[in-house]
């Protein structure tokens, strides 16, 4: 046995050593910030057919993901199975990962007054305000600016970073469109945020924004003065759904059998397919009826409050299967409709040339 292994991990590191291509799924950058006074690293992920010159220059949604240096890998490979295949889950989108370098500093709405043995924690917090200037000003402009973004923004943040995404909904309700919090740090300074959030709940017209909300298994001690299960918990049960006429879209979910490290995958996982639910298009029915693809993108749409079209290489993947299923015109209108949605691209036009030439010639 022993043997045997060695021989497989000899095998396995001269693999490696051949392999000639890696495998890259996005980019550093780095950009000054004036109003952190210091430089800020992020990391871009762009969708594999943003620079495909045979597919229309597509505009895309994106994701802001807090802790960018610990989650960028987990939520690339989240878009990447949402989005192969005919049955996407979400959107394709650009996810932009924000690392740390003060993490209590930014994430922190207040300064703390928590201590430990009569030492104070957290004594740098409170800076969220300076790091909301960076992210919705001098980043999204430098990434707006960069790539082809189609102007709907999503915020994912854990833990201190579940605490920030609520904060920026209460107190800068217009800056994203959806906001997703995993086991957020509600329970902060004495609880300040989930208070401005009970005083704006009834008050505010959130106009279709989303928040969804992941709580893991409660392991609060009886004596825990932090309360950071009990928080969340009270938070969604009492302030998430008490204002139905406020036209948030919100929603949350218990995980029992996931603790506050490991919410992570799932909550982001969940967040996205219930944010976008609806998205997924009932393709062996679309043959019959192509109609259906714009029905559910306009429901999706006017459920979100965002015109979203759906992905070309999708419609063109549907458009093919219409074509071997014997629904020549069908697919034609199939490709009619990518062709709409992407006048520059050399693809679309080619399936629906091949498509009418292959009605013409039955």
């Amino acid at each position: 046995m022993k043997k045997l292994f060695y021989v497989l991990l000899i095998t396995l590191l001269s693999s490696n050593l051949l392999a000639q291509d890696n495998i890259c799924i996005g980019q550093k950058f780095s950009m000054h910030s004036l109003a952190l006074g210091e430089d800020r690293p992020y990391w871009v992920y762009l969708p594999p057919k943003y620079d495909d010159a045979r597919y229309g220059k597509a505009s895309y949604p994106v994701i802001y993901l807090l802790d960018g240096d610990t989650n960028f890998m987990a939520l690339a490979a989240i878009q990447s199975t949402f989005t192969r295949g005919m049955y996407n889950n979400m959107p394709e989108c650009i996810i932009v990962a924000i690392p740390n370098t003060d993490r209590a500093r930014d994430l922190t709405p207040t300064r703390s007054s928590l201590k430990h043995n009569g030492q104070d924690l957290f004594t740098n917090s409170g800076g969220s305000s300076h790091f909301t200037s960076f992210l919705t000003s001098e980043l999204r402009n430098t990434i707006d600016s960069a790539y082809r973004t189609n102007g709907y923004n999503m915020l994912i943040g854990h833990s201190f970073g579940g605490l920030y995404v609520v904060t920026t909904l209460v107190r800068h309700t217009g800056s994203f469109n959806a906001y997703i919090a995993l086991d957020p740090s509600l329970w902060w300074d004495n609880k300040v945020i989930y208070k401005e959030a009970q005083a704006i709940w009834n008050k505010t017209d959130f106009e279709k924004r989303y928040l969804y909300i992941a709580m893991a298994k409660d392991e609060n001690k009886a004596d825990d003065i932090q309360k950071h299960s009990e928080t969340i918990d009270r938070f969604c049960t009492e302030v998430l759904k008490s204002a139905p006429g406020n036209n948030l879209n919100g929603a949350w979910k218990y995980y029992e059998d996931e603790n506050h490290g490991t919410i992570l995958m799932p909550g982001m996982f969940d967040a996205l397919r219930t944010i976008f639910d609806g998205i997924e298009l009932p393709v062996k029915e679309i043959p019959e009826n192509p109609g259906l693809i714009e029905e559910y993108y306009g429901k999706l749409s006017e459920r979100l409050g965002f015109t979203f079209i759906p992905d070309e290489n999708l419609i063109d993947n549907i458009g093919k299967y219409a074509v071997s299923v014997k629904k020549t015109e069908n697919a034609i209108k199939i490709f009619e409709y990518n062709l709409k949605n992407y006048p520059d691209s050399p693809n679309a036009k080619k399936s629906l040339s091949e498509a009418r030439e292959k009605l013409m010639n039955k």
